[in-house]
């Protein structure tokens, strides 16, 4: 039997909500809760758990009578192919996090945002670094800029046209991110530089050149961001890899940080089958 799409995206605010950190602490969250945090009826609450637990992508403890993300739903999500690529991309990724001796990211572009799929912690990270699963705006990151710099000009015009500054500064769902709520809004909302399609350009245009984008304090004030894509087997970029340092401990080290995240992405696109220059 067919559903409407509004009920899957009342099925969808239930999972999101469970795979927030509330959730995760509290053991899980209750009917009421749920309802509560979600401003729905407690009954149409109930009758969505039942459906989700039914088909595994929710469980249920016996004893709290909480709900959790469920044992289908990771199923799949590991089937992803965000998972495959998380799982090839470790070993670059451990190598550049030993290089750089700062905190590597494995990304994803997703229409206007950048997603972070898998990141492998430095040992002493001096800011907090955990940004696995966190999506934030394209523009503000060396992610992003390093992925739309594969774009051809009319593709380029074509994503400025859907997702440029003026459509990017909207807020974040409640509690969905590792780190605390106020950051990720703070992140959204800071001025972006490439505020116009011929910043981006520009910008798109030097990364091409050298191979590797970099954000200078974009994302995060006093950071540099390093990033270069990673293709696979037929040539076709499907996310990047990324590197931030501070500034006063790389100084003027920016293209050197770009080369490693260049090798880096080379050396996973080989992994992936890519065998290009």
């Amino acid at each position: 039997m067919a559903r409407h799409s509004s009920g899957l995206v009342r099925d969808l605010e239930v999972l999101e909500l469970l795979g927030t950190d509330a959730a995760w602490q509290g053991g899980g969250m209750g009917v009421q809760e749920i309802a509560s945090r979600l401003a729905r009826d407690k009954g149409q609450v109930s009758r969505v758990c039942h459906t989700l637990a039914s088909t595994g992508l929710i469980n249920r403890d016996r004893l709290t009578r909480k709900y959790r993300l469920g044992h289908h739903l990771y199923a799949l999500a590991m089937r992803t192919q965000e998972a495959h690529l998380a799982t090839l991309a470790r070993p670059a990724l451990l190598e550049l996090m030993a290089s750089a001796e700062e905190s590597a990211h494995l990304t994803v572009l997703r229409g206007g945002e950048i997603m972070t799929v898998h990141t492998e912690l430095a040992q002493d990270p001096e800011r907090d670094d955990r940004f696995d699963g966190i999506s934030l705006p394209a523009l503000k990151t060396a992610s992003g800029r390093a992925i739309l710099a594969t774009f051809t000009p009319d593709e380029i015009a074509a994503w400025w046209e859907e997702h440029g500054e003026l459509r990017m500064d909207y807020p974040a769902h409640p509690e969905t991110s590792p780190i605390q709520l106020t950051e990720v809004r703070r992140l959204r909302k800071k001025p972006n530089s490439l505020n116009s399609l011929a910043a981006l350009q520009k910008a798109l245009k030097t990364a091409q050149k050298a191979g590797f984008a970099i954000s200078d304090g974009d994302l995060t004030e006093n950071i540099i961001d390093a990033a270069a894509p990673v293709r696979n087997a037929f040539g076709i970029v499907v996310g990047a890899i990324s590197v931030g340092a501070r500034k006063n401990r790389i100084r003027d080290g920016n293209i050197a940080l770009g080369q490693l995240v260049f090798e880096s992405a080379r050396a996973l696109s080989a992994r992936l089958g890519w065998s290009g220059s």
